[in-house]
């Protein structure tokens, strides 16, 4: 029971800090960092799955509320991105590929952007394979300090 209590307050903080670093670091054509995405892809493997969906969902709406985008449009996409990162096989091709779909999901969702969906896409490669080995090292490494996997 305590370390689902630890496990929670975890969760929140993550996401709190996690969608203030999303808003406070810089944007490259339009493209932030995707520590949400990042954050609930890492989650997924290392959680049942009904907490990693979860949380993947709660990542999905933080994001939607961060960006103004239309009701569940990220939920659907975290959550589908997290039960295939939960696939031992594909969570390290989940991360490397996820931001750059995310930006091509994106596209659907809001039509004409400032700068085109190829550019978008072309810039989300990069900034996705930066942010996802940091967000899982401090994740880490946080998770360790907080002693989310003691009894």
């Amino acid at each position: 029971m305590k370390s689902d209590l630890v496990q929670l307050v975890f969760a929140l903080l993550v996401l709190v800090f996690g969608g203030a670093l999303e808003e406070l670091l810089p944007k490259f054509v339009g493209v932030g960092f995707p520590i949400l995405l990042m954050s609930a892809l890492f989650v997924a493997p290392r959680r049942r799955a009904v907490s990693a969906v979860l949380f993947a969902i709660a990542a999905g709406g933080c994001e939607d509320a961060l960006s103004g985008l239309p009701f569940a449009a990220s939920v659907c996409f975290f959550a589908v991105a997290a039960l295939v990162a939960r696939t031992p096989r594909l969570s390290y091709i989940a991360m490397a590929f996820a931001h750059p779909l995310f930006e091509a999901w994106l596209w659907l969702w809001r039509g004409a952007m400032d700068v085109g969906v190829f550019s978008r896409i072309t810039v989300a490669a990069p900034v996705g394979l930066v942010t996802a080995p940091l967000v899982a090292a401090a994740l880490y490494w946080l998770e360790r300090r907080a002693a989310i996997d003691e009894g």
